[in-house]
């Protein structure tokens, strides 16, 4: 009777431990979705600014474009055409340092799967 009592008693330490265990990794799996939302979110905005960023580029080319079909057969004084090249030349450069900052800022994608700390790499 006493080894009856014993092992409900372990039995019933084990259920608690199981519990507790699926407790914690419920909250992990909560975790793990919230994270993938955050990683879904600034996928969706890294997105976002590289269409933008490509709108500018063919805003700046279609201007371009433009004042040069309208400009197309007009003699243009030299210091007016100085200071449309430097417009454009302007433009363009700070395309570039848009550009620079963006890649400057961005972290360099992971070459293989992420690992948690602590864990080995499963090949």
């Amino acid at each position: 009777m006493f080894a009856d009592r014993e092992i409900l008693r372990r039995l019933s330490n084990i259920e608690r431990q199981g519990d507790a265990i699926l407790k914690q990794l419920g909250i992990v799996v909560t975790k793990e979705n919230s994270i993938m939302a955050s990683i879904d979110d600034v996928l969706t905005d890294v997105t976002a600014e590289s269409t933008q960023l490509d709108g500018i580029n063919t805003l700046i080319s279609g201007i371009q474009a433009q004042l040069a079909s309208a400009l197309s057969g007009t003699n243009v004084p030299p210091a007016v055409q100085t200071k449309i090249d430097a417009v454009f030349a302007q433009l363009q450069n700070n395309d570039t340092k848009i550009a620079a900052a963006l890649n400057a800022n961005t972290p360099a994608s992971p070459a293989g799967p992420v690992v948690p700390a602590g864990q080995a790499a499963t090949a």
